[in-house]
């Protein structure tokens, strides 16, 4: 796959060619995307996710919870769009990522890595529903 590039027309002629990073490799089955999806909208329906925008901790989980795999660059730049006010550090994403269990929001983290082309080992997050994880584990061990 080959990097897109944007090509901006600046003043008088003059024009800015910006090289765009591909996507990460880490696609989400469409069997698995679908499963997740209704599972978190069972979870929505009943009343026992609420998500507090306000925080930092609501943010990232807003951010990162459903199927799609996105780097910590990629959830920053999600939270720096949505929520211009109030904009969060790769870092500070981390550690909120670290405070995720099913006690307290019923959201397990799932991490992934794959190695870059430049050789650099890159991590992906998502969020899932725990209850979907527990369902898809006693598929698997059937």
């Amino acid at each position: 796959m080959q990097p897109l590039s944007i090509t901006l027309p600046m003043m008088a002629g003059s024009e800015v060619t910006t090289m765009m990073k591909k996507p990460h490799p880490i696609k989400t089955p469409i069997k698995e995307f679908m499963a997740i999806k209704a599972a978190m909208a069972m979870l929505t329906k009943s009343g026992h996710f609420t998500v507090n925008t306000k925080t930092q901790f609501g943010r990232v989980i807003k951010m990162t919870v459903g199927p799609a795999w996105k780097t910590l660059r990629q959830i920053e730049a999600d939270i720096a769009f949505f929520f211009p006010c109030d904009p969060d550090t790769q870092a500070a994403i981390s550690a909120r990522l670290r405070e995720v269990a099913p006690s307290n929001s019923g959201l397990v983290k799932q991490r992934r890595h794959y190695t870059s082309d430049n050789g650099k080992v890159v991590y992906v997050y998502r969020l899932v529903p725990s209850a979907w994880l527990a369902m898809r584990n006693i598929k698997e061990a059937a």
